[in-house]
């Protein structure tokens, strides 16, 4: 494979009406097990998803598999070059700070040394940058618990980027494991640790939370940032696993009643929830 080959990939770009926007994203991740970036501008009709992939080959096969009754309006695949992904980021992802101590930074920008918990990320093809509200939430909930409770140790189901399992290393949680069912970024995640200096701390691996086996040590605090469908079908396994706590998200602020009670049916009570109007977080305490 020549250069030029390793550092290209597949782009497909859907153009949606913006009432259909949700529900094409929501397919993405299911259907095709990526995360859409949604371009909107104010009092557009429509909107611009575009959808990454490691090949070319790939984001054509995506689109043959493309739902006819969704409301997508155009298709396009196209090849796109590897600094055109980091062109994208350097535009669309700045530093965040979240919580009382906490900080994303992009690796491109200049880490602040003013005591704070920085986290360096690239996010390459794999997410979870800080940017998203659920990623938000996770991150500003996991910082809550460790002051609250105490927590020693934590499972991170659905890792993506690793960010949740990089930041509860650097606040100072000595056990961490980190799983997601895609192993691209089960790769991203051990570049990731490296760049914060946290290589060799978290045990990163491939694994489906609806398989057995990712759950057979309990830890304090689990983290489930993962669809509402699967949360739901988790749940009970999700529940053992958790000797303290439950910070759940990746659902929709009208899925969040069904995903509160199947807890609450197992035993679990609900602690607090947050939201933005589209997508929403849920504290549970088992």
């Amino acid at each position: 494979m020549s250069e030029e080959n390793k550092n290209s990939g597949g782009q497909l770009n859907l153009l949606v009406g913006t009432a259909q926007v949700d529900a094409v994203c929501e397919w993405v991740r299911e259907a095709l097990g990526k995360e859409p970036i949604e371009i909107t501008q104010p009092q557009a009709e429509e909107s611009l998803i575009e959808i990454y992939f490691d090949s070319l080959l790939e984001a054509e096969i995506s689109q043959k598999a493309l739902p006819g009754d969704m409301g997508i309006r155009t298709s396009e695949v196209k090849e796109y070059k590897e600094q055109d992904w980091t062109t994208f980021w350097q535009h669309h992802f700045k530093t965040i700070e979240l919580g009382r101590n906490l900080r994303i930074v992009p690796e491109w920008e200049e880490v602040p040394d003013d005591g704070k918990t920085n986290i360096i990320i690239n996010p390459g093809l794999s997410f979870g940058t800080g940017g998203h509200f659920t990623t938000k939430f996770c991150l500003e909930a996991l910082e809550a618990a460790h002051e609250a409770l105490g927590i020693s140790s934590m499972i991170d189901a659905g890792t993506g980027s690793g960010i949740l399992s990089i930041a509860a290393i650097k606040l100072g949680i000595p056990d961490v494991i980190a799983f997601d069912y895609d192993p691209v970024c089960v790769d991203q995640c051990e570049i990731n640790a490296a760049r914060n200096g946290v290589e060799g701390k978290i045990h990163f691996f491939q694994a489906d939370v609806l398989e057995p086996g990712w759950n057979s040590k309990p830890a304090d605090l689990v983290c489930a940032n993962i669809l509402t469908s699967v949360l739901l079908e988790a749940a009970p396994e999700l529940k053992k696993a958790a000797r303290k706590r439950l910070l759940l998200s990746g659902i929709r602020e009208i899925e969040a009643d069904a995903v509160a009670n199947t807890f609450i049916e197992l035993g679990c009570k609900e602690v607090s929830r947050d939201g933005d109007g589209k997508w929403c977080g849920i504290v549970i305490d088992v």
